[in-house]
């Protein structure tokens, strides 16, 4: 059997299913809770909401998406529902609300709203990405996680501006249902019709998927893994999580660059500055980092990028008097960001194998969005209490430093712990045995 036939017959699709992702995520968290930051203000104006009050709905719902992790991954791990069947009813349960919220009056309607809007995004985020592009590229499966980023943050770029001027043109109201409509067109024709969990399912192999190599070895590879029990009583799940937890806490950097620019004395021009910065290098970022990752190993390479992200607090220190560092520094300091996407992704993957990938990935995730939701307020509690930002920067630095050793133990120990293999190869087997058959008909 040729490589060149059984690449034909997956690797394109492979691609199709990453794009399949990065579309549904423009259109749940891209639009909902990016873009859905551009309603606040005109509907507390409008409505005499008090600002701080109303956003707490956003909070409850990354409360509601964190809790709804474990279940995804026990959803897909158990197989009883498909999952395009998931993802399609997850979609819905986010844009439905969120176009029904161009008829809220009341402000408890948006926190009922966030329940099912939560429990959505919980499957529409990398929870259900990540292991499904690890099923579908056996290489460059970090490149392909970056990308879903990467086109998410396209769409925002583009779409942010657009949507302004809409609201302040059409309103709020009618905004809400455009964009919910635009965002159903973009996200459902893949949910139903081109993202499926395995290869095998369509009857494809992996992209990477080297039947000679296979040949050479004797058979066909399965997927291991440590087992979901075992892996909770772990000391790398312990390092996983607080990795996942103190990294999601100094993500939100981006979050406080205005608040820092005014109370120094640099300005609100320099600090919108610094937020564009952020959002440009994110889109390069994402690729990038799953390149590395790839190529070095995601622990290693999430240890190279924590480096530069130190690098980017002190550059940040000294930025008080000087606008072009606190640009710079603010644009290098988004590698955190990016990390939290396919560099947390990546190096579960590695240490627990792809065996019960899904349960083990949601569940570390969960604890992570729970703590990611105390960021902000930890890290102005800090300012307030020190009464310099510098310390924010200083904290932040410690942390990166606690990551890299938490990475190092984890890397360290799980190489120590029993692996198990898959149940699918069966299914892989007679995928190969399909393509094996059609090559020499041909």
């Amino acid at each position: 059997m040729s490589t060149e036939v059984a690449k034909k017959s997956g690797s394109g699709y492979a691609w199709l299913v990453m794009v399949g992702f990065g579309m549904v995520m423009c259109a749940t968290i891209g639009a909902i809770t990016v873009m859905g930051g551009l309603f606040y203000y005109p509907v507390c104006e409008e409505l005499g909401f008090d600002l701080s009050t109303f956003t707490l709905y956003v909070t409850l719902s990354m409360i509601f998406m964190a809790l709804g992790m474990p279940v995804c991954g026990k959803i897909m791990a158990s197989g009883k529902i498909k999952l395009p069947t998931l993802m399609t009813a997850a979609v819905l349960m986010e844009l439905v609300p969120f176009a029904c919220m161009s008829m809220f009056t009341e402000m408890w309607m948006w926190f009922v709203a966030a329940v099912p809007i939560g429990f959505g995004l919980s499957a529409t985020s990398t929870v259900t990405a990540a292991p499904t592009l690890g099923n579908w590229f056996h290489k460059k499966t970090g490149f392909a996680i970056g990308m879903i980023f990467t086109i998410q943050s396209i769409f925002v770029a583009v779409a942010s501006p657009i949507f302004s001027n809409m609201i302040e043109t059409l309103g709020w109201r009618t905004s809400y249902v455009v964009l919910a409509i635009i965002a159903a067109v973009m996200a459902l024709p893949f949910t139903i019709f081109v993202i499926r969990y395995r290869p095998e399912d369509k009857g494809m192999l992996p992209y990477g998927y080297d039947p000679n190599a296979v040949e050479e070895e004797g058979g066909v590879p399965a997927e291991s893994g440590v087992p979901y029990k075992l892996a909770l009583r772990s000391v790398p799940f312990v390092m996983a999580i607080l990795v996942v937890m103190m990294s999601m806490t100094i993500s939100n950097m981006n979050v406080v660059f205005p608040t820092y620019a005014e109370v120094v004395g640099l300005g609100a021009v320099v600090g919108g500055f610094m937020v564009t910065a952020a959002s440009l290098a994110d889109i390069a970022l994402n690729p990038i980092l799953g390149t590395t990752a790839d190529k070095f190993g995601p622990t290693r390479s999430f240890i190279g990028w924590t480096v530069v992200t130190m690098v980017s607090f002190v550059i940040l220190y000294f930025s008080v008097n000087s606008p072009i560092l606190a640009i710079v520094g603010a644009g290098i300091n988004d590698v955190m960001y990016a990390l939290c996407g396919v560099g947390l992704a990546t190096f579960t993957m590695a240490w627990f194998g792809k065996k019960d990938y899904e349960r083990i990935f949601s569940t570390v995730m969960m604890f992570g969005y729970l703590v990611a939701s105390l960021g902000v307020p930890i890290m102005m509690k800090i300012y307030e209490a020190t009464g310099a930002f510098e310390n924010v920067f200083i904290f932040g630095f410690i942390v990166c430093i606690v990551i890299i050793v938490c990475l190092l133990i984890g890397e360290k120990q799980s190489a120590k712990l029993p692996r198990e293999t898959a149940d699918n190869s069966e299914a892989v087997e007679e995928v190969v045995e399909t393509v094996a058959e059609a090559s020499e008909t041909a």
